[in-house]
Parts: structure tokens; sequence; C-alpha cells
């Protein structure tokens, strides 16, 4: 019997408390720079104009807006996953409660103004 293997993609998400704000596939970034190195090499030899970089990931401005908004509580987790962006968008709509908790339980954690109910105070 054959199995086959499911394909694994990197994301990596922000939410706060309203809800999902961005969902980043970081596996098809790394693709299309890689593709995007690889034509770029040929156009030097070949001594032809270079092509404009994609997009990477702005991982350095999602903290700094989650910084400058602490009161909204912001997280930023990476993680691995075998569902579709479109199923992890959908699973965020529906039930996003299970969806955080299954992040943070198997993600890494790059950011959190997460309030703790343990470290509130009540004055």
């Amino acid at each position: 019997m054959r199995y086959s293997k499911k394909k694994t993609n990197r994301f990596i998400a922000m939410w706060d408390m309203t809800g999902l704000e961005c969902l980043i596939n970081v596996t098809k970034i790394e693709k299309e720079h890689e593709q995007w190195e690889k034509e770029n090499l040929w156009r030097i030899l070949k001594d032809q104009d270079k092509t404009l970089k994609p997009a990477h990931v702005p991982l350095d401005m999602m903290i700094m807006r989650a910084r400058a908004n602490s009161q909204r509580c912001y997280e930023i987790y990476t993680f691995d996953s075998e569902l579709s962006e479109e199923d992890i968008r959908e699973t965020f709509e529906t039930s996003p409660q299970v969806m955080v908790d299954a992040i943070r339980n198997v993600g890494y954690k790059f950011y959190s103004d997460r309030a703790d109910k343990k470290q509130q105070v009540i004055v």
C-alpha cells in the first residue's frame, strides 16, 4: 500500500482580540524567491536587465504594528500545517479559538501581548 506525503507549508499568522489580521504562506514566498534568483542569474549571465524582486515577509513591520497597538493584544506565530491557506482562514472565521489554541500548541511565538488571566490585576 502506498501512502502519499501531504504537502506541508509554513505560515506566519497575526491576530488580535478581533480576529485574524494576516496569514502569510512563507513556503510560497520562499519558492518565488528561489525562482527569481534562478531567473536573474541567467539574466545576468546573458547580460539582460534584472526583474524586480518579489515581496518578502514583512515580519519587522508586523511586530512594529503589534507593539504600537498593544491594547489590541496581538499575537504573531509561525507554524507548519498541511491545511491550505483557505482552510486556515475559514477555520479562523468559524472557530477562531480552536485555531488559535492549535497554533499556540504547535507554533513558534514571535510576539505576544496576550493578556493572561492569571496576570491580570484589578485595581
